[in-house]
């Protein structure tokens, strides 16, 4: 009986607590892989990347997370995509590792404007470590050395709406649910819902992109939760982004990307809710890296070309009128 109240007391601190089933993530865009399943396969480069999040430091038992991603698309050429994902998290005694598989298939909608649908299935295990448990009965050894084990599969699936200048994308996970009964944790997997949109106001005279985004999450029957963050990226090599996460947090977040192939990132946030006098904020880092490219075509070789002389050509009438007018 004492196993019993132990294992569900550890499960129900592990769904609500966190408030979700899902980790969350200070910068959203640079995770919308693990968001969004419709993101394979929607840049023209393979992608390799490894992060970890440290969350309330200073509060013991607090959630981390470190995840593994790789994902692209066949030939680079943006139809096709696949990926696959390590996840750990640990909170407390419990933790949950994954493994995703993922596809998406993408439609030109427009000369610029696409459409990615993706879906991705997974194997999710949770073991909770009943051997650290703290007893009131010092004397009970009936839970030493023993650890809880339950396994669910997985399946979430999403769309990409995306160009240069926009993107909005919706994603459902943990869709499998209840629904499977042959497994020992299935029962206990909620409906996760998310919404992601942003746009690119790029000012190409100085290579200098703003760009404001959104994300909205719900999980019945916790209330809707929204993230607000505006980005500025320079020469599409330094970045720096604010955050703002409804009633939870605020944070900074910036980049750095290394001759087109090697990204560092950081985040942090500070947490604005009833947990701020007991935690020192929340870390995150992201290393990435860039395996393969697309080439571009001839056309596109051409097309810059163009655009390099015509540049050219502006920079210098500039010099000549402002000499002009001395």
């Amino acid at each position: 009986m004492g196993r019993i109240l132990l294992i569900t007391l550890a499960l129900f601190v592990t769904g609500n607590l966190h408030a979700q089933q899902r980790a969350v993530y200070s910068n959203f865009l640079l995770n919308d892989y693990y968001y969004n399943p419709a993101i394979a396969g929607s840049k023209d480069v393979h992608l390799a990347n490894v992060s970890y999040r440290k969350q309330w430091v200073g509060f013991d038992g607090a959630p981390s997370l470190i995840m593994g991603n790789f994902y692209g698309s066949v030939k680079n050429k943006g139809k096709h995509g696949y990926g696959v994902s390590l996840v750990s998290e640990s909170t407390g005694l419990t933790n949950n590792t994954s493994v995703y598989l993922n596809y998406a298939h993408h439609f030109k909608l427009g000369e610029k404007v696409k459409l990615g649908l993706g879906v991705k299935p997974g194997f999710m295990q949770y073991r909770v470590r009943l051997y650290d448990a703290q007893l009131a009965d010092e004397g009970d050894e009936v839970l030493t050395g023993n650890i809880y084990s339950a396994n669910a599969f997985d399946v979430s699936a999403g769309f990409n709406l995306y160009s240069e200048k926009f993107f909005v994308m919706a994603s459902a996970h943990h869709l499998l649910g209840k629904s499977i009964q042959f497994t020992s944790y299935n029962e206990n997997l909620d409906f996760h819902y998310n919404a992601i949109a942003g746009y690119n106001i790029i000012f190409k005279k100085k290579n200098f992109v703003l760009q404001p985004s959104a994300m909205v999450k719900y999980t019945k029957p916790i209330p809707l939760q929204y993230s607000a963050m505006l980005k500025a990226s320079f020469n599409n090599k330094f970045w720096f982004g604010f955050l703002y996460r409804s009633d939870d947090a605020i944070g900074v977040s910036a980049g750095v990307n290394i001759k087109e192939r090697f990204g560092i990132s950081y985040g942090y946030d500070y947490t604005i809710s009833g947990l701020r006098g007991y935690q020192s904020g929340s870390h995150e880092v992201m290393l990435s890296f860039t395996i393969t490219k697309n080439k571009p075509s001839l056309d596109e070789e051409d097309e810059d070309l163009n655009n390099s002389i015509l540049e050219e050509m502006q920079k210098k009438m500039d010099e000549k009128e402002k000499e002009e007018n001395k």
